[in-house]
């Protein structure tokens, strides 16, 4: 029986059905000038339902960067509540240009659990570690300049002294290859909203593609004194929509 306006006694019953669906549209989202040190808080929501937060800490020397990111559920129970994820990544700054050397990822999705060890060298990534392969067999040539999932975080997430919404990037999370695109600037009263989209690009089955090979995608930026604050994430996903909302 369809879930999507229940009613009463029937809205409690597909409860669970509706808030699973809800955390999955919102982990398809679990990826400027930024101070020395940062940390963020964004809460996730599915479907206008609160299913998790994440934090994402980040640091920066002259010639070094590093970043964690985490993402836990709130308020579910059962399976759900055992969803989870923590990443890591570590790399070198070259101008304005983060290029990773390291990165680490750890997910729980209730059902599976993954571990995944990424290395580079000369920009191109390498599994180190982690059993899940792709669904079909990504051509090497195609991971060169592809950043990792921390990193990718790190790059929409961080604040901006003059948001441009021009971004092409690809990332590579051990399985698969996305990339970001953001090529539109929308100016919106006090905010700035960039948008773009998630592209699915390698990794993926043929009915994984034939299902959603790109998805909208839009991040919205706010004055604060002379920075502008990311404070929304927006991505369509195959399950609904799903937004962060900034909460520090």
């Amino acid at each position: 029986m369809p879930c999507s306006a229940p009613k009463s006694p029937e809205r409690d019953r597909c409860r669970p059905h509706f808030r699973k669906l809800a955390l999955q549209c919102a982990a398809a989202l679990v990826l400027g000038t930024l101070p020395a040190k940062a940390d963020q808080l964004w809460s996730v929501h599915g479907f206008g339902i609160k299913v998790g937060e994440m934090q994402v800490r980040m640091a920066q020397t002259g010639e070094t960067y590093k970043g964690s990111g985490s993402f836990r559920t709130t308020g579910l129970a059962g399976v759900l509540a055992r969803i989870h994820f923590d990443v890591s990544a570590k790399g070198t700054l070259t101008g304005d240009m983060l290029r990773p050397k390291a990165y680490k990822g750890s997910i729980n999705t209730g059902k599976r659990k993954s571990q995944t060890t990424l290395e580079y060298s000369t920009g191109i990534p390498r599994k180190t570690a982690g059993k899940d392969a792709p669904a079909v067999p990504i051509d090497p040539d195609r991971l060169n300049g592809a950043i990792d999932p921390m990193t990718m975080m790190w790059l929409t997430l961080r604040d901006s002294e003059a948001p441009t919404c021009v971004f092409d990037q690809t990332q590579f999370d051990g399985t698969r290859l996305t990339a970001i695109r953001l090529t539109r600037r929308e100016d919106d009263d006090d905010d700035i909203i960039c948008h773009g989209s998630y592209d699915r690009l390698g990794g993926y089955s043929q009915a994984e593609l034939d299902e959603m090979s790109t998805s909208p995608l839009s991040i919205t930026y706010r004055k604060s004194g002379d920075t502008w604050r990311t404070v929304r994430v927006y991505v369509r996903t195959r399950h609904g929509p799903a937004t962060l909302h900034r909460r520090d």
